[in-house]
């Protein structure tokens, strides 16, 4: 489900304009069709997720994929406007009241309040997304930190919360997982976010390899020049390095965080997080093999991944 401008802008009103639904059985049908349709770094589509938590989960994926919307495809050279939308999404959800009508909120503040959710998860996420619509390039890894913060961990923080599992010793390693799920998906994306000018990497992380934004920019740019180029192979040479520290950095997060699984009673979260841990982990190492040849080509898990992705959740989903 792919919504234009228009769409985009009527579903940040109170009524949801052409979408507005005259019930929650309404409400819930449209997050679910719309979660079922493109689902990305949420486990909504899973059939390990218990029936009667599902509408709860659908409702808080619809939220973060319109104000995902709104950041990356709202208008992309009116910054002004796409911060207007978050602020009336913003609004939304702070005034359960005044949504009568939007789908996507009823349904979100029937979640919040069946399970007693805080908004502040969902507030940080609208920041993050706020920091998406005005891209900066972080300069300290701290900075980078400070970005996952927003933009990944209240998911955990989320689902733990689903699960009547949140815990301020769960959240700190569910915020380690979560981090460095976030931090192999912009790993894995170099390919994807170079063209458009977004370069992930710290710039204190790149000098302290002695690079520059503008040297990955051109090694894109310049990505079908010959092999033989002393200066584009230096930037490669220079990469490898850079990505090491980066390799090691993350790994430290998923080697800090598979400590949530023994913690977890409910078998179906704890086989859903062994999943995605083994998942983030296989990224990041398949990154970290593709050395500088993950700049012009997005790793991902294959076929032939499986069998020992699967043999890995199940060492984590046993770990004690």
């Amino acid at each position: 489900m792919k919504f234009s401008t228009q769409e985009l802008l009527e579903l940040t009103t109170p009524s949801g304009g052409r979408f507005v639904a005259d019930s929650l059985a309404e409400s819930q049908a449209f997050c679910r069709r719309l979660a079922l349709g493109h689902y990305e770094n949420f486990p909504v589509g899973s059939l390990l997720i218990p029936r009667h938590l599902q509408p709860h989960f659908y409702s808080i994926y619809a939220f973060s994929r319109l104000a995902d919307d709104v950041a990356d495809e709202l208008s992309p050279n009116d910054e002004a406007k796409k911060f207007a939308a978050l602020e009336a999404l913003e609004r939304l959800l702070l005034n359960p009241l005044e949504t009568r009508g939007n789908p996507i909120f009823q349904a979100l503040h029937e979640t919040i309040m069946a399970k007693s959710l805080p908004v502040l998860p969902f507030q940080k996420l609208l920041a993050a997304f706020r920091m998406d619509a005005a891209f900066r390039q972080a300069e300290t890894f701290q900075d980078l930190e400070y970005y996952c913060a927003h933009s990944a961990n209240p998911v955990g923080e989320l689902v733990l919360r689903l699960f009547d599992l949140y815990t301020p010793e769960r959240a700190v390693l569910s915020d380690a997982v979560c981090t460095g799920l976030q931090l192999a998906n912009f790993w894995q994306d170099f390919s994807r976010d170079l063209p458009i000018g977004r370069v992930f990497i710290p710039q204190a992380v790149l000098q302290q390899c002695g690079l520059e934004s503008a040297n990955l920019l051109a090694l894109y740019d310049n990505s079908r020049k010959e092999s033989g180029d002393s200066a584009l192979n230096l930037v490669k040479e220079r990469f490898s390095q850079c990505f090491t520290l980066l390799f090691q950095q993350t790994k430290s997060y998923f080697a800090h965080g598979r400590a949530l699984l023994p913690t977890i009673p409910h078998k179906r979260l704890r086989a859903e997080l062994s999943l995605t841990i083994a998942g983030g982990e296989r990224i990041v190492r398949a990154a970290y093999e593709q050395q500088h040849r993950i700049l012009f080509h997005r790793v991902s898990i294959s076929q032939r991944d499986v069998p020992a992705l699967l043999a890995r959740s199940v060492r984590l989903f046993f770990t004690r």
